[in-house]
């Protein structure tokens, strides 16, 4: 996993002595605030964590522990602690500071589907089912494909682990960041080599492009948190992205062709 290994030295590089002020692991999404106040999220996945009592199996107490031994979490085989890792990470790296100072990279606001230019003869390929963007890329794009992991979503969804065999079809692929923590991410990117763009999307997207550049990434679209006290009430009582972006900002970065 050279990518998760890749994003804790970036992130040990830039934590210095910052520390960890709360940690929120619910059920939908898990939630790390620094002693700075920014917040990062990454994604729970809930179905594969420990049953018990005590889930989180890393240590304690993860308040008041240094950012750069938190994020090493991200390389752990445990992938509730990778969530944990992950978080931190982004809270790190999803700055209005840090994004704005990305060379090479333009920076906007609003949807992913803002700046991702889409002909009427693109053939789209979505890792992971975004409800909000489907209708708007079935009127834009010829055709979309979806790969997802439950079925029941929706109609018309294609088996996840088609994915990587149908993406090099594709002209414009759009991957989940939480990939990035199930381990997915380097092999659907590899499959994406030969797409025009390659878009990362989700809360737990990294916003740093020097990192998944390498990897053929053209379009980085995460959130900003604006309000992490909300943030962290909502992740606490389950909630999901519908109801703490409100509290936040999509951003999107963009490689300059």
């Amino acid at each position: 996993m050279k990518l998760l290994e890749a994003l804790r030295e970036e992130a040990s590089a830039m934590a210095g002595d910052s520390t960890i002020r709360d940690v929120r692991i619910g059920l939908g999404y898990t939630a790390v605030q620094l002693d700075t106040g920014s917040l990062g999220l990454a994604y729970t996945f809930g179905d594969s964590v420990a049953k018990g009592c005590s889930v989180f199996q890393g240590k304690r107490p993860l308040a008041s522990a240094y950012v750069r031994e938190v994020v090493s979490y991200v390389c752990s085989p445990d992938v509730l602690e990778r969530s944990v890792g992950l978080a931190a990470a982004n809270a790190l790296f999803n700055t209005d500071e840090t994004a704005g100072a990305c060379a090479g990279w333009s920076c906007h606001g609003g949807d992913l589907l803002d700046v991702l230019e889409l002909g009427s003869g693109e053939r789209v390929g979505m890792v992971g089912y975004f409800g909000p963007l489907v209708p708007v890329l079935r009127r834009r794009a010829g055709e979309l494909i979806i790969f997802e992991e439950h079925m029941d979503r929706a109609g018309g969804l294609m088996p996840a682990e088609q994915a990587p065999e149908l993406l090099p079809t594709c002209s414009v692929a759009i991957i989940t960041a939480t990939s990035i923590i199930n381990g997915s991410f380097e092999r659907l990117a590899s499959a994406a080599r030969s797409c025009r763009a390659v878009a990362v999307l989700g809360p737990s997207t990294p916003l740093v492009p020097r990192v998944l550049c390498d990897y053929g990434v053209t379009h980085l679209s995460g959130v900003i948190s604006d309000n992490p006290r909300e943030i962290l009430r909502v992740v606490s009582e389950a909630g999901g992205t519908r109801f703490f972006m409100k509290w936040s900002k999509k951003i999107n970065l963009v490689i300059n062709q």
